[in-house]
């Protein structure tokens, strides 16, 4: 993570007495051993348990490292202000002093980049040991915020002859799956905020009633419209179209903070807590893997397999920067957390219509130069069970396989992009960031046609090709590097749009099939 040098009075140590919070995820005590994605893996976790059953689960098996992490902050002068199991999480707190002894390190105040003073460890910190054994993460050693073009969101540029989010998902054959009564979808938002009445003048212009929105703030998130125009623009574009394309679900927005603890506690949130259960997550912010602090992914990846577990799908944007993801180093690299195996990945194509605007003529990868659709082949992850038998490519970076990214696709080019409103004013949006809520949408869609949460549906989909509009030209390379991977020309999967885009009828009718 980069860090701008302080402005003023340069880093100083805090005082022995300052305040320090620390939140501690904890691992799972059974032992893990098997590979992420892989067949045995996935098994375990689409057997379905509720929130209570799990929450069981969890005082029984977590008892033990609860109680052995109450015993270290003892030990060195800290205390646990709270355990919440069903999360794994535990909060501590206690003086800068006694952090620095427990985790043998020296904590440095330093100017933020988002204003105001914050503090780093001015060394490595060295977890104690038990903590070593049983925790995923400890969060709060270094409170600085990462710049926002490192977590970004993936709404692409503004675009011309746009669509509104409801005739995109005709055109999809989306629209007959329903209106998504009974349904939550959550979105999460790191950063900007959304105008209810930009709301109601989108869901007018679509001639569909404004969903019932609820807004839920996650540690010091909050709506903050008007702040940041870039920011605003996402949230209102991934808000809308859910809104016009599943316009009788409930749309559940969690503002958190804006780094990556912060989507952590989000998403943890949304999969744990009580206020809107939602069954689709959207997710459209992310960085390269490599940006990854990985106790946080490991942390993150652990929530999401909680919402396998419970029947929650999560979609995740596959990014708007082309297969370098704005990394300039000469390689390719993938966004997460859309390459998690836990996660249905979502990539972004450019289309054609005919005369009349009703129809799609033409469909090939998004790539416009200077933004296109991300996706690849995942450096941490190996190949996941679902993607077995799909023709995966060698990553240019090392020539070995792994999760290929994305797993599906649909429109998010500039041209015949997205219609918002936006300050009160229309505009045309773009990018991955519309396709990951698009497809959260029309999977709630199913899910009240099925009278039951499809959950994971990764291997359902691998399971029934053709169920999908084959995108067969086009590629993500940057302009550059001149690196990425190409669509094939018969149709396979590609490390661009993924098994392609959807035909609402064919999936409509597979996935519906059985409740």
């Amino acid at each position: 993570m980069r860090e701008r040098q302080p402005s003023s009075g340069g880093p100083l140590p805090l005082r022995p007495d300052e305040p320090i919070t620390l939140t501690i995820y904890l691992r799972h005590r059974r032992p893990v051993r098997r590979r992420p994605g892989s067949g045995i893996d996935l098994a375990e976790l689409t057997r379905r348990v509720s929130h209570q059953e799990l929450k069981d689960e969890r005082e029984r098996v977590l008892k033990g490292p609860v109680g052995q992490v109450g015993r270290l902050a003892a030990r060195y002068g800290l205390k646990v202000v709270g355990v919440d199991f069903l999360r794994r999480c535990m909060t501590l707190r206690g003086a800068a002093c006694d952090v620095e002894r427990a985790f043998a390190t020296k904590l440095m105040g330093v100017d933020d980049i988002a204003g105001g003073r914050r503090h780093c460890p001015a060394r490595k910190p060295r977890l104690p040991r038990p903590l070593s054994d049983i925790a995923h993460a400890v969060l709060g050693l270094d409170t600085r915020s990462i710049p926002l073009d490192q977590l970004r969101g993936h709404a692409g540029p503004n675009g011309d002859a746009g669509l509104y989010p409801s005739e995109m998902a005709r055109l999809y054959g989306i629209g007959t799956a329903g209106r998504g009564a009974g349904q939550c979808v959550a979105i999460l938002a790191p950063v900007g905020g959304y105008d209810p009445d930009d709301v109601k003048a989108a869901c007018r212009a679509m001639k569909v009633p404004v969903p019932d929105m609820v807004d839920i703030s996650v540690g010091n998130g909050r709506n903050t419209v008007g702040a940041d125009a870039i920011a605003d623009r996402e949230v209102a574009l991934d808000v809308q179209v859910v809104a016009g394309t599943a316009p009788a679900a409930r749309v559940a927005v969690y503002f958190t903070e804006s780094d990556q603890a912060g989507l952590l506690a989000g998403v943890c949130e949304a999969v744990h807590g009580s206020r809107a259960r939602p069954n689709v997550i959207v997710i459209t912010w992310g960085q390269p893997e490599e940006a990854w602090n990985p106790d946080i992914r490991k942390a993150l990846d652990a929530v999401l397999q909680d919402a396998m577990r419970l029947g929650i799908t999560v979609v995740a944007s596959s990014g708007d920067d082309l297969a370098n993801d704005r990394v300039p180093d000469g390689m390719v690299h993938v966004d997460y957390p859309a390459s998690s195996p836990y996660v249905l990945g979502c990539g972004g194509t450019s289309i054609t219509l005919d005369a009349g605007r009703t129809k799609i003529v033409g469909e090939v990868v998004w790539n416009s130069g200077r933004h296109g659709t991300g996706g690849g082949i995942s450096t941490f992850y190996g190949v996941p069970a679902f993607q077995s038998g799909v023709p995966l490519p060698d990553s240019p970076n090392d020539g070995k396989r792994g999760r290929g990214v994305p797993d599906v696709a649909a429109a998010a080019g500039e041209t015949n992009g997205y219609r918002i409103v936006l300050g009160k004013s229309e505009i045309v949006s773009s990018g991955t960031s519309a396709v990951a809520p698009l497809w959260g949408a029309f999977i709630a869609l199913i899910n009240e046609q099925r009278g039951a949460a499809l959950g994971f549906v990764n291997s359902r989909i691998y399971q029934a090709p053709q169920m999908f509009n084959r995108v067969t030209s086009g590629n993500n390379f940057d302009s550059f590097f001149k690196l990425g991977y190409e669509a094939a020309p018969d149709g396979s999967w590609n490390a661009c749009t993924g098994l392609g885009t959807p035909n609402g009828a064919a999936i409509i009718a597979a996935l519906t099939a059985v409740a």
